[in-house]
């Protein structure tokens, strides 16, 4: 009976063309273009150039520093901090006069470079000219000694080399593992959503539920294929998602490719990240079941749910600045924050059977939790008739 509530849920909800364009066409449509973002604009490595207004007054020699930037556009003019002030560019930089002459004579010349704290493209430029300015100065040091016969290694008893541990392009994974979190937990959250606000919270609405509830099903029966109806629908949406942002990667990427390398390990992969998403699809619908039980209409159940969805992104920002080493067996065991976690695991090349397992672990106990309080609220007139 259970299988019966299942398609015949199932078949009303596809024939709505929103479930089919949320839960099937978005994904594929947000992952294609995503992925185009990020290779064309966040990993292109085209230079472009920031505007430096520089004071007229300032040495030639010094100019000539910032002009072996490609990334600077220098434009002299009479008053640089107004300039930057007016947007007309992002960085002043003001210098002596007699730079050069004052370096010569071994006094100590001073360079001022002004920046908007709130532009980051104005804070990078700020540390592009600092490091050129920093080996200038380290060029000078060098000289002054040479000519006083001081050997240059009195000034500098050990050496600093600051290195990744990782190997390939880091930045390429990073971004993939940010977004890839993002999309694919968004797809599961998304997919169902609408199904579980209608097969409840809009039953209640349209008076519906009241036959429904008077057929001689049994309300178990009646919870359960509503329930997975939801979860279907969840999974389908976010293995879509996975489908599209793995092949999107291959076919429409280079360096994201590269940096993923899913050729070696395609195939544990992607059955880790299905399990992934079939239990966190079961939790997530258990839980809106609750959320448009509470509900006595779709749109107070729309009104319920977005806080929520906002509460899920929580656990993304906490793992955004956590390294993958970092990670313990807590955060396999926490609820949302178990499939950010695992999809993290997964895209840096880190197959642990142990974390599936406890995420997998996890997940059963609270959706048997939360599946049982959605249950007795089912059994309750209160929360499945609703003020009717």
């Amino acid at each position: 009976m259970t299988w019966h509530v299942f398609i015949k849920e199932l078949k009303d909800s596809i024939r709505d063309r929103k479930t089919i364009f949320l839960s099937v066409l978005l994904p594929i449509l947000f992952n294609v273009g995503l992925l185009f973002f990020l290779e064309n604009v966040m990993m292109n490595e085209k230079v472009e150039q920031v505007t430096v207004a520089v004071d007229s007054n300032t040495d030639p020699v010094v100019i000539s520093w910032l002009q072996e930037l490609k990334e600077l556009e220098v434009e002299l003019v009479e008053d640089p901090v107004k300039v930057v002030k007016d947007g007309d560019a992002l960085v002043a930089f003001i210098a002596d006069a007699d730079f050069i002459t004052k370096l010569e004579k071994n006094e100590i010349p001073s360079i001022s470079v002004f920046a908007d704290p709130t532009s980051t493209k104005g804070g990078t430029t700020q540390d592009l000219i600092s490091n050129v300015l920093t080996i200038k100065k380290q060029e000078y040091i060098a000289q002054r000694l040479a000519d006083n016969n001081i050997d240059p290694l009195t000034i500098e008893p050990f050496q600093i080399n600051i290195e990744s541990i990782s190997e390939g392009d880091d930045m390429s994974l990073y971004m993939i593992s940010i977004f890839a979190q993002l999309i694919i937990v968004l797809a599961v959250l998304m997919g169902g959503l609408p199904a579980a606000n209608d097969l409840f919270a809009g039953e209640k609405e349209r008076k519906t539920m009241e036959a429904l509830l008077m057929t001689p099903v049994n309300r178990f029966h009646i919870i359960v294929g509503k329930w997975m109806t939801i979860s279907a629908l969840s999974m389908l949406s976010g293995i879509f998602s996975c489908i599209t942002f793995i092949i999107g990667v291959n076919l429409f990427t280079e360096r994201l490719a590269d940096a993923l390398q899913l050729d070696k390990n395609i195939g544990f992969f992607t059955v880790s990240l299905l399990v992934g998403i079939i239990f966190f699809a079961l939790l997530i619908s258990s839980i809106q079941m609750i959320i448009s039980l509470l509900a006595n209409n779709l749109k107070e159940a729309q009104n319920y749910i977005s806080p929520i969805t906002t509460l899920a992104m929580v656990p993304y920002f906490v793992l955004i600045g956590v390294s993958v080493t970092e990670l313990n067996s807590t955060h396999f065991m926490i609820p949302f924050l178990n499939i950010y976690a695992l999809i993290k695991q997964l895209i840096y090349g880190i197959y642990d059977v142990t974390s599936i397992l406890l995420v997998v672990g996890s997940s059963v106990v609270f959706i048997i939790i939360t599946f049982v309080i959605a249950y007795a609220m089912f059994m309750k007139s209160k929360w499945v008739l609703g003020k009717s």
